[in-house]
């Protein structure tokens, strides 16, 4: 018998196709989500994948470069760092994998492939991209040129998915990656609806506004304008934040930075104003005219 089919909760369509023809001859004691392994007993990622090296590492979860046996391609895999013996937190670590499959393709946006259970851990194959901004000196490799091009193609993943009716809730420099020059947001592992209709589990606290930790929710797209805004100010700033966040910032107070221009700087001072009715949009950000410059740039 195969597995069950799993509603997706950030399709809009979902309950169309809720359902499970298998559901009345299944044991109530094996779980919904059974620990799947490859049909002769070997393991799926061993048998489908050469491990190359480990190139991150989470609270929850490692991710590996891979080589794919079967056609040659790299990858990056994700998996869980511990077994999720509970139905309830492996319904958790689904909503990562969800999210990504509603969302579908866009450029600015780390490309999902696959996912599996294996040993009660959740592996997904991802794109393999070649760094996260964690990982780059920005002093030393950014311009106030550069800053916009990045600012301007998360803005447009923000868009994509605010679109769709979903929020990130955790973007940070950890989670922007970069591939062949293009800026690509990843890790959704904090993904919700806009509507509210799932539960939210904020991201980083030090990327975080006001009102998340005040437990308001009510403008959660506005809160990844935020988190942006804050990624940006610690690039340039060249240090980490302090652990409790940059309290500052959560006050609207952006201090001046010297050598980036006053159109730049009002503009990310407006996205981390304390009210988040006066952030742009995702969709009011991407159309900003200070982006002018950069798209022509791109496209010569």
């Amino acid at each position: 018998m195969p597995p069950p089919c799993i509603k997706n909760p950030y399709l809009k369509d979902a309950s169309e196709v809720d359902t499970d023809p298998f559901g009345n001859q299944r044991s109530k004691c094996a779980g919904f989500f059974p620990a799947i392994i490859g049909r002769d007993g070997l393991s799926r990622y061993r048998t489908d994948f050469h491990e190359i090296e480990q190139i991150g590492t989470g609270h929850f979860s490692r991710v590996f470069k891979v080589l794919k046996r079967i056609d040659g391609c790299l990858y990056a895999v994700k998996h869980s760092t511990r077994p999720l013996h509970q139905e309830t937190e492996r319904r958790k670590a689904l909503m990562e994998v969800q999210a990504l499959a509603a969302l579908g393709s866009h450029e600015n946006i780390v490309g999902y492939y696959s996912s599996w259970f294996e040993n009660e851990q959740l592996y997904i194959q991802m794109e393999l991209c070649d760094y996260s901004l964690s990982r780059k000196s920005s002093t030393q490799l950014f311009t106030e040129g550069e800053f916009l091009r990045a600012m301007h193609q998360m803005a447009k993943a923000l868009q994509f998915i605010h679109e769709k009716g979903i929020v990130h809730l955790d973007v940070k420099p950890d989670n922007v990656y970069v591939k062949n020059g293009v800026y690509k947001l990843g890790d959704f592992g904090c993904a919700t609806l806009l509507n509210k209709n799932l539960p939210v589990e904020e991201g980083d606290a030090r990327y975080m506004p006001q009102e998340i930790l005040n437990e308001n929710y009510d403008h959660l797209d506005k809160v990844d304008i935020f988190s942006l805004g804050v990624t940006i100010y610690e690039l340039i700033r060249g240090s980490p934040l302090p652990e409790s966040g940059p309290q500052f910032l959560r006050e609207g107070k952006l201090p001046l930075l010297p050598g980036y221009s006053l159109q730049f700087q009002n503009l990310l001072k407006v996205m981390v104003d304390h009210d988040p009715v006066r952030r742009p949009s995702a969709k009011e950000l991407v159309e900003n005219p200070i982006f002018d410059k950069v798209s022509k740039n791109a496209k010569a």
